[in-house]
């Protein structure tokens, strides 16, 4: 199984129209143990994303950068992503761009504990 994130409805609708990451599009919180990137202080649509997508997870990250969320970029910019041992991390940089986005979604890793493998290739 692929990351399960939960991200703002615009988000979710352009990874489901304009990319083939989304595997599973309508999760139910109550099934979710924990996220692997949930962006947005509340979360918003859950889903499933493929394991090993052909051209990699840049496309998320291109979409969470030019998101209506990511240009207003309230404070704090809520992005939250689960490292290697399934520990959380917010985002702590001071200006919201694609770059600072990439460096933060390298901290996440998602799989089963002890399986955990990493969002981005380096």
């Amino acid at each position: 199984m692929g990351p399960v994130i939960a991200v703002p409805d615009e988000v979710a609708r352009k990874l489901k129209e304009e990319t083939d990451l989304v595997e599973v599009d309508e999760v139910l919180p109550d099934i979710v143990e924990s996220l692997d990137l949930q962006l947005g202080a509340v979360p918003g649509d859950i889903l499933v994303l493929v394991e090993t997508p052909a051209q990699g997870f840049g496309q998320l990250i291109d979409l969470i950068a030019a998101s209506g969320y990511a240009k207003s970029a309230p404070q704090p910019f809520a992005l939250t992503v689960s490292d290697q041992q399934g520990s959380p991390h917010t985002f702590a940089a001071a200006e919201v761009s694609e770059e600072t986005i990439r460096d933060h979604l390298a901290l996440a890793y998602f799989g089963e504990p002890g399986n955990r493998r990493p969002l981005l290739r380096r």
